[in-house]
């Protein structure tokens, strides 16, 4: 993959502070994002990947509509880095074509990329001058730069290809194809053949890209969206249905039943007994798939 040649969206930086959570909490990704825990300790649970525990000083990286489940286990604070191409396309110009540093046959593990002690001191004056009011898009562009230049310095272009690698690789026009139709496809063969494949070689390209059987993946990925849903939106339960092509309300409900161990009517009510707060729009307590 090259990098973006339109004009990508300015990163935004944004603090976060999470109050301990005994459950899970579905987190937004309509945007992608990288986050860098300040203070706490969180747990993440990232697509098909097992459950990450992040502590201080460690940064993730987020897709844009994957499935991102976290766990507060300390109040915590961090950082969002949202609109993820416009740093990319800086390091390309830093480190050249990314995928070429990588070795032959690299397979992607989710993982924490621990942070420079400098570039947490700058981020910790990020934090200071948006907490005081001081966030402007002037100085989300500077801190954008500055944190490139940063990571150029104190990083390998290997490591920066490894962490980058999901937004990077050359399965990320597949990926990004499956992201986006998945929910909306009434079943396989028809994802299948948006991507112009047959249903076996679809398959197989799903099992090298995702680490998971497509099948499971994308019920996994239909119940965290059906999930937030119900408990985030006045639909009713007939249309939320429609939304992701469940054939009628009882399906709908033996398959909440199945991923959830609750009916509709029980995660409806769940959820509205215990909100919680993420990315300044209610994300309620969750049970995860």
């Amino acid at each position: 993959m090259t990098p973006p040649e339109s004009n990508p969206v300015a990163p935004q930086f944004i603090v976060r502070n999470y109050d301990t959570s005994q459950v899970p909490v579905y987190v937004d990704t309509s945007t992608p994002f990288f986050f860098v825990l300040l203070e706490g300790e969180i747990t993440v649970a990232y697509d098909s990947f097992p459950a990450l525990t992040v502590h201080p000083g460690e940064c993730l990286m987020v897709m844009r509509h994957s499935c991102y489940r976290m766990t507060v286990v300390k109040p915590s604070v961090g950082i969002r880095v949202l609109h993820t191409d416009y740093l990319v396309q800086n390091f390309y110009r830093r480190f050249g074509n990314l995928t070429d540093l990588l070795p032959k046959g690299f397979d992607y593990e989710f993982k924490a990329l621990p942070a420079i002690p400098a570039i947490l001191r700058f981020l910790e004056s990020v934090r200071m001058a948006i907490s005081d009011g001081r966030s402007s898009g002037r100085l989300n562009n500077l801190w954008s730069e500055v944190l490139t230049e940063m990571t150029a310095s104190y990083y390998t272009p290997l490591q920066v290809a490894r962490f980058l690698f999901p937004l990077i690789a050359g399965d990320y026009d597949f990926r990004h194809m499956v992201i986006e139709n998945s929910l909306s496809v009434k079943d396989l063969p028809e994802l299948a053949a948006l991507c112009h494949m047959s249903l076996s070689t679809f398959k197989r390209r799903f099992k090298r890209t995702f680490h998971s059987s497509a099948h499971s993946w994308i019920a996994a990925r239909k119940a965290h969206f059906i999930y937030s849903e119900i408990v985030g939106s006045r639909k009713t339960f007939v249309e939320i249905a429609e939304q992701f092509n469940i054939s009628s309300s009882a399906y709908l409900t033996a398959f909440c039943k199945q991923h959830f161990g609750m009916t509709p009517q029980e995660i409806r009510r769940h959820g509205h007994q215990s909100p919680v707060v993420v990315d300044a729009t209610p994300i309620h307590n969750a049970v995860a798939p």
